[in-house]
């Protein structure tokens, strides 16, 4: 539970009429001429129009001048253009979600316009957002520390196994893009038994997306996110537990792309269920947002076996703000509503340009 950071929203909240609110989405209703996927659209990644108008009533309602852009370009272009904003004296902070399209490293294109025109930006820098998106470097640089992850392989479209290296046949292993997030591409056919007759369907996948496959030993278990906020230092939310149908005990489920888009899972508060874990599953997403240089929100998911081993599954350095998502429950769980997890976000910010 939070301690340190739990009133750090005051911070951003006494400053708000300080302050002017850049909010960069992509918006499902609005945001267009976009590359997608086929059965599995990033359009669930971005937000819905009452999601995106749930934010601006909140920051609004705090009196945060908020303005808001459907698109990357939309905002980089209007702020180009605009020299009321240059010469506005209010301190800008842009708050981004926005991801447009298909293209490798897409969430860093507005924190390193943000950072090129030196406006403040809730993100992690550039760098580091792109760094997380690639599950198999990230995977490579915990396991080098000592931190605990599945064992993983990669498959590179045109050219195979990397380094000739693939999983043992008679593992069982879960596929997954090796850039993307919100289980897109991933399917309940995923999971098999690996022998060398299934290289066509990883090859199949990597071609189709364009992108290399990572291939993990599948984890049967619970699966829990952790939700992290890192101002000077880093600090946990609440270890949020995930259920599908009720069930606590995933065992062989996963959250695939239409359970996650069609938001068919539940949380629980994990701390609750078992004090010792929790506290090992805290301590370890802590070093891994240390490890990466993750500030702001973040969050680091796990999957752990019937034993209680743990394993790192999922890094996410621009972590869901809407209401459905395990971040805002975290922060329900702490006894703060919506409008102060948006403003603890800001907060942060203002703590990462050390104007407080």
């Amino acid at each position: 539970m939070l301690n340190n950071y739990k009133q750090i929203y005051h911070l951003a909240h006494d400053r708000a009429e300080q302050l002017k609110i850049f909010l960069v989405s992509n918006i499902r209703e609005k945001t267009d001429n976009f590359k997608d996927y086929g059965e599995t659209s990033v359009i669930s990644e971005y937000l819905s129009l009452t999601q995106q108008e749930l934010i601006v009533e909140s920051l609004r309602s705090s009196g945060f001048e908020t303005i808001c852009f459907i698109d990357e370009m939309d905002f980089i272009q209007n702020f180009v253009t605009h020299n009321n904003y240059k010469e506005d004296s209010k301190h800008k902070i842009v708050i981004n979600t926005a991801q447009k399209g298909t293209a490798i490293g897409r969430k860093s294109l507005i924190p390193a316009f943000c950072d090129l025109y030196g406006l403040w930006h809730t993100n992690s820098n550039p760098y580091v957002v792109s760094l997380a998106r690639n599950k198999f470097h990230c995977s490579c640089l915990l396991k080098s520390n000592g931190l605990p992850t599945t064992n993983d392989y990669l498959f590179i479209p045109h050219k195979g196994w990397l380094l000739g290296k693939r999983p043992q046949e008679g593992e069982k292993v879960i596929v997954k893009l090796n850039y993307e997030t919100s289980s897109i591409g991933l399917t309940p056919d995923n999971i098999f038994i690996y022998d060398y007759s299934k290289d066509s369907f990883i090859k199949e996948m990597a071609c189709t997306y364009s992108q290399p496959v990572i291939v993990e030993n599948f984890i049967e278990g619970y699966e829990v996110e952790v939700p992290i906020i890192i101002g000077k230092e880093p600090e946990v939310v609440l270890p949020v537990g995930i259920t599908v149908d009720n069930q606590r005990d995933l065992g062989k489920q996963i959250l695939d792309y239409n359970i996650r888009k069609d938001l068919k899972f539940g949380f629980y508060n994990f701390a609750e269920t078992n004090t010792k874990l929790s506290k090992k599953i805290e301590s370890c997403a802590m070093d891994v947002i240390t490890l990466l240089g993750i500030t702001g929100f973040g969050r680091v998911d796990f999957r752990i076996d019937y034993n209680e081993n743990i394993y790192v599954t999922d890094i996410a350095t621009n972590p869901h703000i809407t209401k459905g998502m395990s971040f805002y429950y975290a922060f329900s769980e702490n006894g703060l509503n919506y409008t102060q997890m948006l403003e603890t976000l800001i907060a942060l910010s203002l703590i990462k340009y050390d104007v407080v």
